[in-house]
């Protein structure tokens, strides 16, 4: 039973990349295709290499509420956080490991460390779907195209959800702590730092100047990374919608991958992209799909680096005791 648990998240993700391949949407000829091309490759490595500190720096904005940290070790552990979101099978999330090495380096609390981490991966939601919103808005007020009507009702249902559960959540949850702090019984005692955890994000929501930065550093995070998908669709010879369109519908992709079922999105973004592309049409979703492969696999090639740091972890410590020792 144990062993199920562990494999049956990864075992669902490679199963809807089969089903995608069967189907046909789903092109090994072109990711090969995408893979063997020298503008793409060299674009790939510099936008990811971006991403990762652009999305280090926003994370780093709500560490630095609490304790500093360098801007180097904010990368140093996303680049870990990274490698266990792919590389983690069970429910236990790169986020989560990214918190607990933030609380080893800091002097924080595991709770305060993954507080940061649930107010990073909140608002980096909450800027997707504003961004989805705003660009279909501007789409739609240009276009007119039917299509984009559901996906407008979409963005704004997402939009007034999100805005309401940070506006009027934490008098519910004020509510819910003080009754778990009363209880006696170790289960409710952790839902209760949970609930603590969560108080943070609420605060940090009213810091304008802080959800400022965050916003500026998710867009340009998010631009470089569809552009790059853009590029790799244009790569393939398929012509794909207006950038606003696709910049909208990418976004509704990823915010779907964020959901913590599947490893590093896995088959759940490529399910995602090909149901919101193929509206457009057939090829346009078989190329996006494709995209965002690449995407994953650029993420994963970074990922990897975060595994070898974290692998030199524990071999640092050691040899930090052992000169620590000679010396005494």
């Amino acid at each position: 039973m144990n062993f199920l648990k562990k494999i049956w998240r990864p075992l669902l993700a490679f199963s809807l990349i089969f089903v995608l391949i069967k189907k046909g949407p789903f092109s090994l000829e072109q990711l090969t295709f995408v893979l063997t091309n020298p503008f793409i490759l060299a674009l790939g490595l510099i936008i990811f290499l971006g991403q990762q500190l652009l999305f280090a720096a926003r994370w780093n904005l709500f560490v630095n509420l609490i304790a500093p940290l360098t801007a180097f070790k904010a990368l140093q552990l996303n680049l870990i956080g990274s490698f266990f979101n792919y590389f983690i099978p069970g429910g236990v999330g790169g986020d989560i490991v990214k918190a607990l090495e933030l609380s080893k380096t800091k002097a924080m609390t595991r709770s305060e460390a993954l507080s940061t981490v649930l107010s990073d991966r909140v608002f980096g939601l909450f800027a997707m779907i504003t961004f989805t919103f705003l660009f279909l808005s501007w789409d739609y007020y240009l276009q007119r195209e039917a299509y984009l009507v559901k996906f407008l009702l979409l963005s704004i249902a997402l939009l007034a959800g999100i805005i309401s559960a940070l506006l009027f959540l934490p008098m519910v949850l004020t509510q819910v702590s003080r009754f778990l702090s009363t209880k006696d019984s170790a289960i409710l005692v952790k839902l209760e730092k949970l609930v603590s955890s969560l108080h943070f994000t609420f605060v940090t929501f009213r810091k304008t100047k802080l959800q400022a930065k965050s916003f500026v550093l998710s867009f340009v995070g998010q631009l470089i990374g569809i552009f790059f998908m853009y590029k790799v669709v244009e790569a393939l010879g398929v012509t794909p919608p207006s950038f606003l369109v696709f910049f909208a519908l990418c976004c509704f992709c990823f915010v779907a991958s964020a959901i913590p079922i599947f490893p590093a999105g896995i088959g759940v973004g490529q399910a995602a992209i090909y149901i919101m592309f193929q509206n457009i049409s057939d090829e346009i979703a078989q190329a996006a799909i494709t995209a965002i492969t690449t995407l994953q696999i650029f993420n994963l090639f970074y990922a990897l680096i975060g595994g070898a740091i974290f692998s030199f972890r524990p071999k640092m410590k050691e040899e930090i005791k052992n000169h620590a020792y000679e010396k005494t």
